[in-house]
């Protein structure tokens, strides 16, 4: 599993590498293999968020903004993203967000 962290200090939009791309970087072989990671804003200014967009053959399934942080650290705005990158075919892959 991985870690990302940013600190934006404005909205930032992020696309994923292609499906191709993130299959060979992170070993995903076999239809279905997959890969957990977590996007972490570090912003504190509670309006500064990350969207997530989709590279090519890469297709997205839930909620793709991680919002940031307000000085308070409250649970609205926990700052963090859980997400699961799974291999679909040879040249697809989904991306989940699962937490």
């Amino acid at each position: 599993t991985g870690i990302v962290t940013c600190t934006p200090t404005a909205d930032r939009s992020k696309a994923t590498d292609s499906a191709a791309n993130l299959q060979g970087a992170l070993g995903l072989t076999e239809d279905d293999d997959s890969f957990d990671f977590s996007i972490i804003n570090l912003a504190t200014d509670g309006t500064s968020h990350i969207t997530i967009t989709a590279g090519s053959s890469v297709t997205l399934v839930g909620c793709m903004v991680v919002s940031a942080q307000d000085l308070a650290e409250d649970a609205f705005t926990s700052g963090v993203g859980r997400f699961r990158l799974r291999r679909t075919s040879a040249a697809n892959s989904t991306l989940y967000r699962i937490a």
